[in-house]
């Protein structure tokens, strides 16, 4: 005789949705909140985009100079000019890289609150990826496109001091 103690699938899963908290807010509130939710999502996926932008506009920049300074054969003066602006460059995008990150930690707080007033459900699906986790990944990708950055920058200096080099014998 079975037993009728065991739960099918069905019922583990009634169960779990009887668990699930509706958010307290009142339907207006909800909305509103709602929209603030991807609004603040939506500025994260821009603010990410023109990170990423800025990298590589930075690096199309550098080549740039590269190219520039081949095709004129570029003497030593010139050269030190365009390493002077390449430091200066390099400066900006990074204290550029780093308000962005400061920009998309401010969204993330305010998303982070929306979510405290949101289902239980809602709660239970943004906690699959640990604040430690998106920290982790957000700063790694941050230090992976200063050191991108940095790296361009030192490639453009030997290659200027390379081609004012060329340019004298």
């Amino acid at each position: 005789m079975a037993s009728t103690d065991k739960k099918s699938p069905d019922d583990t899963e009634t169960d779990q949705l009887a668990d699930i908290v509706p958010s307290a807010l009142d339907d207006h509130t909800h909305t509103e909140m709602r929209i603030l939710y991807e609004e603040s999502t939506e500025t994260l996926r821009f603010i990410k985009y023109h990170q990423w932008k800025t990298v590589g506009a930075t690096l199309l920049t550098f080549l740039g100079m590269v190219f520039i300074a081949g095709f004129v054969h570029a003497n030593a003066l010139m050269a030190q000019k365009l390493m002077g602006i390449t430091i200066i460059l390099t400066v900006a995008v990074i204290f550029t890289l780093t308000i962005y990150q400061f920009w998309m930690h401010n969204e993330q707080r305010k998303i982070d609150m929306l979510a405290d007033n949101m289902s239980s459900l809602f709660r239970d699906v943004r906690a699959l990826k640990s604040r430690l986790e998106g920290n982790l990944h957000r700063y790694t990708l941050l230090a992976f496109m200063i050191l991108t950055v940095i790296l361009g920058s030192v490639v453009v200096n030997l290659a200027l001091e390379r081609i004012s080099l060329a340019s004298i014998g």
